[in-house]
Parts: C-alpha cells; structure tokens; sequence
C-alpha cells in the first residue's frame, strides 16, 4: 500500500464539487463569509500595516479586497493575517481552517481565474488534508507548543492551492512534501503580533509549496510518514497513526465554528454563560471560573494591559462580560483594558482547572463552571453548555452570521455577503 503522503495526495488531487455533500458546501460558504468578514476588521491593524510595508508589489491578486494588489502568495499573507489578526475568525479542527484556507483559494484563485465551484473545492481539499493529519495523533499538539493553525494549515494550504491548480498526483505528492518544510508556528507567540503572521505565513508557504511542486520542485514521497518525517516532528508523544485509510468528508463531520467573541475561542462558553447573570456588580466578591487544563494553558495574561493580550485574558474576558454585557469589538481597545474598571474586576477573577476532558473536543472540559460569590455571602453558579454558541453543533443562523459580518464591515458590503453566499456562482 501506499504510503500517506501519497495516499493523501491521490485524495486531494481527486476531490470535485460534484461529489461534495451539500453539508461541505455550506461549511465553505459560512468559513468564507465570516473569513473576509473579519478580515475587513482586521484590516487596519499594526501588524498588517507592518506587513504591506514588506512585502513586494505585484499584480495577481487583491489585498485586503480593495488596497491595492500583490503577488497571491503575499496577498495570501496579508490577507490571512489581517484575517486573523482580532482572532475573530472560525476554529476547528484544534486551530482555526477557514483563515489559512479562504485567503489561500482566493487569491490562488484570482490568480488562476478560477470559478466559485473550484473554489469550493480546494477549500475542501485542504480542510480534509488538515483533518487526516491533525485526528491521527492521540495527543494534541498545544501540549507541545505548537500552533496547528501555523503547522496544520500550511499543508492545508498547500493542498488547496494544488488541488486549484489541478496539479497531478505526483505533483501533489511534492506540495506536501516541500510544505512540511515550512510549516511551523508556536503557542507563546499568541498574544502577539507573531500570532497572525504565523497564520498568514501559512496561506502563502501552501502557495508557494504548490507553485514550486507545479514548476517541478520535487520533496520526499514519505515526508509525511517517514519516522524523521512531518508526523514525527510534530507529535507531543509520538503516538500518531499513519497507517489508517484515507476517511472522506470530515468536513461534513465537524465542520466550522464561527466565534462570537473576538476572544480566544477557549473562553467562548464562559462568555455565554457569564452574559446570563444577573447580579448587582458593586455587590461581586469573587468570580470563579473553572476551565479544563487545555483551555486554561492557552490563556497567557492574567492581568492583560492591552488588547492583543486581552484576546487571551480569562480574567478581561469575564470581566468585560459583567462590565459591558458584552464582549464586542468595541470593548478590544487599550483604553477599555485599562480602564479602572475593568482592572478592578479583572482582580476578583480567579481561574481553576479540572482533568476533565470532554469525549468529543479533548481541548476543553465537558463544561465551564462560574461562580460568584457576593457581599451578602450567597453564592451563583452556572454551568456553560457543552459547545458555545456558534459551534457546528450550535450554528449562528444565517442572520446572525450575516449581524456579525455587517458588523466587522460596518454594514457596508451587503453586495459581498451575497456574492459570497453564491460563492459557487462567482467568476474573476
């Protein structure tokens, strides 16, 4: 048999879009809609401002949807970034698919002149990709310090721009393989501007491991497999399986998560559950809050000064939730970080963890738990759902999604959410 690098490549290069579940295909349209939606309230960070001052001009595809132009790999880095640059946009799989894989067949797309249908496609090639590799180890990669949104989405990235191209077997096979080169990433970048270049680096190094396979660039057919190989290198204890079948349509099983909150997407139920309280604030003693072991270890500052570090902030993330009702946008400011406020709050928030891990998302804890204890001495405990809302298993409605994407582009681009929701239709 042969071995998974070339297994996985025959499957990538096979995919259509006749053959996609309708399940797919609106998993695509959702991680796409909410990825540009995002990128257009990304789009003016520092971290992108430092990029375009970089990169290279060129004329194969947009940045930023209407700010000029640039080679596709580096409109991909761009893009990507910006997209991920509140860590407003969708997760799953362990990372987040839609921000390394919508910049990438966008602009490889554009460049190619490729149609809405193809588009689709490739997206779904790398999705699949990311999922046959990232569900074959028995441990996750965090534990490691690797950022499988950085390492995982490379690959992913390469196999939807060669899939795109229409690029042979043997050709993706060496995609992969000159993928597993560049893919990297690290958990204590997050909280910085690191974090969405990381991202971004991963849309363009999938496009140029495809451009460089097309143009007969070649890399090892078991880069993937091989014991010194992607797998190896990746696994926090080595106990991953390369040998399993090519599975089809993981897309269909897990789909995307679209975020709520501009907040890491560990504290998603917690924010749920902290918005149904209906306490007096001057009265809060205390406020804890119980997380799994995972979630809390992706949470870095406990007493966060700005927005970047709030994003991964237990502590702001409650806090804001009691203060404003709300965990938008407009509370990820500096000022509103270190407002009095805020600050005070933030002081009376104490994180604890459980071993417990849930059957289904190993990451998480069954459920979060808050409590408040208040000046009179009587206690409120709530217990989050098991997925926050917005989960694949707790879909936005198509209204909701369409509130969050007015609201990241400020309710100018109507025209472009529907184009995007007959993305099967669109023509460069």
């Amino acid at each position: 048999m042969p071995g998974l690098t070339r297994r996985l490549a025959e499957h990538v290069a096979g995919i259509a879009f006749d053959d996609l579940p309708s399940e797919a295909i609106d998993t695509v349209k959702r991680g796409a809609i909410d990825c540009i939606g995002v990128l257009f309230a990304g789009r003016d960070e520092a971290v992108v401002q430092l990029l375009l001052g970089v990169i290279s001009s060129g004329t194969e595809a947009n940045l930023l949807v209407d700010r000029g132009r640039a080679g596709s790999a580096d409109a991909a880095l761009v893009n990507a970034a910006a997209a991920h640059a509140l860590d407003y946009d969708d997760t799953g799989l362990d990372g987040h698919p839609s921000v390394a894989l919508v910049p990438t067949v966008f602009a490889e797309g554009e460049r190619l002149r490729a149609p809405g249908k193809e588009l689709i496609a490739a997206y779904v090639a790398g999705y699949e990709t990311w999922a046959e590799l990232v569900l074959r180890d028995a441990d996750k990669h965090h534990a490691k310090g690797w950022h499988p949104t950085a390492v995982f989405g490379t690959l992913a990235a390469a196999a939807a721009a060669a899939r795109l191209a229409g690029l042979t077997s043997g050709k993706t096979t060496n995609a992969l393989g000159i993928a597993a080169s560049m893919a990297a990433g690290v958990v204590a970048n997050f909280g910085s501007m690191a974090k969405p270049f990381q991202v971004g680096r991963a849309a363009q190094s999938g496009i140029l491991a495809a451009r460089l396979a097309s143009a007969g660039m070649t890399a090892s057919a078991d880069a993937l497999e091989h014991r010194s190989g992607f797998l190896a290198a990746v696994s926090p204890g080595g106990r991953f399986d390369a040998e399993r079948e090519i599975e089809r349509w993981h897309i269909a099983r897990y789909g995307v998560n679209i975020k709520r909150y501009p907040v890491c997407y560990a504290l998603h139920r917690a924010i749920d559950a902290a918005l149904t309280f209906d306490v007096p604030l001057e009265k809060i003693d205390s406020i804890e809050l119980r997380l799994g072991k995972f979630q809390a270890g992706m949470l870095r500052h406990s007493a966060p000064q700005t927005a970047p570090d709030a994003k991964f902030s237990a502590e702001f993330a409650i806090a804001a939730a009691f203060l404003r009702r709300r965990v938008g946008l407009a509370e990820l400011s500096d000022d509103f970080v270190r407002s009095e406020r805020v600050q005070s709050l933030m002081r009376k928030v104490r994180v604890t963890t459980t071993d417990e891990a849930d059957a289904d998302e190993p990451l998480f804890a069954p459920f979060d738990i808050l409590t408040v204890r208040l000046s009179d001495g009587s206690v409120v405990e709530k217990r989050s759902e098991r997925q926050a809302r917005g989960h694949a298993r707790r879909p936005l409605s198509m209204q909701e999604l369409r509130a969050k994407f007015d609201d990241c582009t400020a309710g100018k681009q109507a025209g472009l959410f529907e184009r995007l929701l007959s993305l099967e239709s669109l023509a460069f």
